[in-house]
């Protein structure tokens, strides 16, 4: 190839390969739309997640002022166990009202959104009471209600065993035995057993109300509660017999120490062998399956929120008692209309008496209640949960506070 050629050639190619680098290639319109719909999509999801982020920075800067606590008209007794002092909590009453209030969703709390008792067809309701969390006193406010609101009272026996773990065929006998009891228009009952879901037999669904108490507190109770000479009088009465003396003599702190089997709380450990453990409180509103069971674990904690928000008009707590009386008396009135007149009666009323109190149950150290609360976390969280609800349902039928 001669010299010319040769230069002639490379000029053809470098103008090629010129026209491939400067060349405009037309997108597809199509594809345009595309890459615009995707930009508008990150740039949405990044707000999304910002302002959850802002969420979050708010509720970690809520902050108590005790002035405003003033003007609920409450007592100090919504801080308990581990959260006193930590009046910035959003566990506490409070917190959670300051929450609400700077998220924006304090003004769209509406008790018609957060009553199930509407869902209700009959006056049938359903006390299946946790142990340890102040149900006599509950029990016997029901009692004196029942006098003025006209309903009937029943409750299961100081001899039947707690209600947990029952077979399908045992829940269909004992929600129709419930029912039987039924002599009036409006009836009440009370007995500590798992929660039953009655649809499942085609009976009416009673009105679920319960109590809660600060897991560990709760627990700790329970345990010198049966080791009460009256307790273990009323178990001579049924069994026949006595624990050992070394039962008796047990100290908690050091059951928990040498990790006693009475006093392990580990987690998915479970205690079917034990019907009486009560070492868990969502365990009342998990129901009777499997799934219940082992101890602290979601999946069980999961299906009792669930059915708690399904089927549980009220879950109180003595912890916030102005609080209870005020949400039972405006979600359930056919029972409970008139119970904080009732409860603070001059000299005869609940407030002045006191129930159950333990005298043989001595202080329990922080360090031991320190080490159980690492293994109550799921326990805590329906704690919480339970304990929220309270207050938002409070919260819809008080709007106008301002705290």
């Amino acid at each position: 190839m001669s010299l010319g050629a040769d230069r002639s050639y490379k000029m053809k190619l470098r103008d090629v390969e010129n026209a491939f680098k400067y060349r405009r290639i037309p997108y597809p319109k199509r594809s345009v739309e595309l890459i615009a719909l995707l930009a508008i999509s990150c740039t949405f999801f990044l707000f999304m997640h910002t302002n959850k982020l802002n969420s979050r920075l708010k509720e970690m800067e809520v902050k108590l002022q005790p002035s405003e606590f003033s003007a609920l008209g409450l007592t100090s007794n919504h801080v308990s166990g581990h959260d006193a002092g930590k009046h910035d909590d959003i566990n506490t009453l409070h917190g959670t009202y300051q929450y609400l209030k700077s998220t924006g969703q304090l003004w769209r709390l509406n008790p018609k959104f957060l009553n199930n008792t509407k869902y209700h067809t009959r006056d049938i309701l359903f006390f299946n009471r946790v142990p340890k969390t102040g149900s006599e006193t509950l029990i016997e406010l029901m009692l004196r209600l029942g006098k003025r609101n006209h309903f009937q009272n029943a409750r299961s026996p100081f001899a039947k065993p707690t209600g947990v773990y029952w077979s399908f065929e045992k829940q269909k006998e004992e929600a129709h035995r419930i029912l039987d009891l039924m002599e009036e228009d409006a009836f009440a009952y009370a007995e500590h057993a798992n929660y039953v879901n009655f649809r499942q037999f085609h009976l009416p669904q009673p009105i679920y109300i319960n109590l809660v108490r600060d897991p560990v507190e709760r627990v700790i109770s329970w345990y010198y509660y049966k080791r009460t000479p009256w307790n273990s009088l009323q178990m001579f009465k049924i069994t026949g017999k006595f624990e050992n003396r070394t039962h008796y003599t047990k100290n908690f702190e050091d059951c928990v120490l040498s990790h006693d089997f009475e006093c392990r709380y580990d987690y998915g450990l479970n205690f079917k062998d034990d019907p009486a453990d009560h070492k868990r409180q969502s365990l009342f509103f998990c129901g009777h399956a499997p799934l219940c069971e082992p101890f602290n674990t979601p999946s069980a904690v999961a299906r009792a929120k669930q059915n708690v928000e399904r089927d549980f008009s009220v879950i109180g707590s003595w912890e916030d008692v102005n609080v209870t009386l005020a949400v039972l008396e405006h979600f359930i009135p056919r029972f409970f209309r008139g119970s904080t007149d009732l409860y603070y009666e001059p000299v005869k009323g609940l407030a002045f008496k006191k129930r159950n109190t333990n005298h043989w149950k001595p202080k329990i150290s922080e360090r031991i209640k320190r080490i159980m609360r690492a293994n109550f976390t799921q326990e805590y969280e329906f704690y919480h949960f339970c304990k929220q609800r309270l207050y938002r349902q409070y919260f819809s039928i008080n709007r106008h506070l301002d705290l």
